[in-house]
């Protein structure tokens, strides 16, 4: 009986370590992310982890001005990236609906048709 607690004990302990850690952030505009997809997304800025944005939720940050890099990226679902123009004073919404990734076929032998 006390094998599956031992396993599970050393499953979490492996799982806290992986996970990695947000950060906060600030500035003088702010950004909305609208998560329309079907999981929660996670969110970065200029390589700066945010945190998730859940599945049809929507978050605000406030993040400095300037040009700067937005990736959202998901485990079922292909990445985001795109970079945007964040003006001093302005909110800049960004709707999200990634797409799934696709199942790759592999096809161990072909035969051509004649």
């Amino acid at each position: 009986m006390k094998y599956p607690a031992y396993v599970l004990m050393i499953l979490l302990g492996i799982f806290s370590v992986s996970c990695e850690q947000t950060e906060e952030i600030s500035g003088d505009s702010k950004m909305k992310i609208i998560n329309d997809c079907d999981y929660g997304i996670r969110i970065y800025f200029d390589d700066i982890n945010l945190g998730r944005v859940e599945s049809d939720e929507e978050k605000t940050w406030s993040v400095p001005s300037g040009n700067h890099t937005v990736k959202a990226t998901c485990s079922f679902a292909n990445d985001y990236e795109e970079d945007f123009d964040f003006i001093t004073g302005m909110t800049t919404t960004i709707r999200l609906e990634l797409q799934k990734k696709s199942k790759q076929i592999l096809v161990l032998g072909a035969a051509p048709e004649l």
